[in-house]
């Protein structure tokens, strides 16, 4: 059989610079097609790219045929995932977190935590730079596009800085994880231009209707109600739209029909136009 590429996509692996020793991430890159406007294209950066790369980059280009019909413009996809043979899950745990989730003691999880500044660095002091070489970006217009434990990172991220992003997407972030520590960081961001964008899923705080009747059912509702997804996101786009100011821009969406999975795809179309908007 004959593989399918993504057109106009190439990946590398990437190490911060300086670290000697250290592990590589994986990079994602799509090209937009037509030529850059002057002042460059703009980016959005994605975590979790193993998974969600390919289905961006063919969002962002299905969009960027009929950009006034869309909302969508060619626009640079960044992918950072992590190469074959490294355990993902452990890796990007360490990554998006600033220390222990609220779950830690009682589920005895042993995974690191608290790498959440080194990979903001890595973004901001290697990344950028070496997609910068490789093609025209607008410093202006960059995003950072985080799911699930990654929109924790995000929702940190736009608060606290480290990586000089003008929009935050984070979709199903898993407020649950360290929201005091989210709180705290909505005081350092008041008065600055914040651009933030949450969404959720209908089914992610309750069992969808086809997942009723699985086995581990009642194990999957319990854990949903006890992480109150929708709940956590909700409550606290309304409390950084307050606290924020008028300064900043929080946008909050409930998506019908979508639970933590499925959410994905259609998040994707939003986080570009989000990202494009003036």
């Amino acid at each position: 059989m004959n593989p399918v590429t993504v057109p106009d996509a190439e990946w590398f692996d990437l190490a911060p610079e300086g670290g000697e020793g250290a592990r590589p991430w994986r990079i994602f890159l799509a090209r937009p097609p037509g030529e850059a406007p002057a002042a460059g294209f703009p980016a959005v950066f994605v975590l979790d790219a193993n998974a969600g790369f390919a289905t961006f980059a063919e969002v962002m280009r299905r969009g960027a045929v009929r950009p006034a019909a869309t909302g969508i413009a060619p626009t640079a996809i960044v992918g950072i995932g992590y190469p074959e043979g490294d355990d993902h899950r452990v890796r990007r745990t360490f990554d998006y977190t600033a220390g222990p989730g609220a779950e830690a003691a009682r589920t005895g999880q042993a995974r690191a935590t608290g790498g959440r500044d080194a990979f903001l660095a890595f973004i901001e002091r290697t990344l950028k730079p070496r997609i910068a070489g490789m093609l025209p970006l607008d410093p202006a217009r960059q995003a950072l596009f985080g799911h699930s434990l990654a929109g924790w990172l995000v929702l940190d991220a736009a608060l606290r800085g480290g990586a000089g992003f003008r929009s935050h997407v984070a979709v199903s972030p898993s407020v649950w994880w360290d929201e005091a520590r989210l709180v705290d960081g909505l005081a350092l961001a008041r008065g600055r231009p914040v651009r933030l964008s949450i969404l959720v899923g209908e089914w992610e705080q309750a069992l969808a209707p086809w997942q009723a009747s699985r086995p581990e059912a009642a194990e999957m509702a319990a854990r949903r109600a006890r992480r109150a997804m929708v709940d956590g996101a909700r409550d606290f786009a309304a409390r950084a739209a307050h606290e924020l100011g008028p300064q900043a821009r929080v946008a909050f969406e409930l998506m019908a029909g979508e639970d933590h999975a499925s959410i994905l795809p259609a998040a994707m179309a939003r986080a570009l136009r989000f990202a494009l908007a003036e």
